[in-house]
């Protein structure tokens, strides 16, 4: 028994624990979503949940044929090769290029921090 199954017994049935950020997060954006949405993936990287073991966490994680659209949008080239993406958008400099009114929902996971912008950009970002 390992430590996370030794802390956190729940994690022997489905491999996830009660405290796991990430299915808490997407369970949220999932309750969220509506097949006509439009989601905009801001720093999307290249899919390396892919290879998640836990098969609950990495569905909650593919959100491509949940909504109508997926686009990705990274300041990394490699971010193109995501296979859970209808459509990607390197980001060159300070607007993100998508158009303006044409997102429903948008994500940041594990970017928010590398970001280093304040939450009212959000509020207030610019569109190309």
């Amino acid at each position: 028994m390992n430590n996370k199954e030794r802390f956190y017994p729940e994690a022997l049935f489905g491999g996830f624990t009660d405290i796991d950020g990430t299915v808490a997060f997407f369970n949220r954006v999932n309750s969220l979503l509506d097949p006509s949405f439009v989601v905009l993936d801001v720093g999307c990287g290249r899919g390396a949940y892919n290879e998640d073991p836990v098969p609950l966490r990495k569905n909650l994680r593919i959100l491509k044929g949940k909504v109508i659209k997926v686009i990705g949008i990274d300041v990394d080239k490699s971010a193109q090769e995501n296979p859970f993406l209808d459509e990607f958008h390197l980001i060159q400099g300070d607007s993100w290029p998508v158009e303006s009114n044409s997102i429903n929902l948008i994500i940041l996971d594990n970017v928010w921090s590398i970001l280093q912008i304040p939450i009212s950009y959000l509020w207030k970002s610019t569109v190309s």
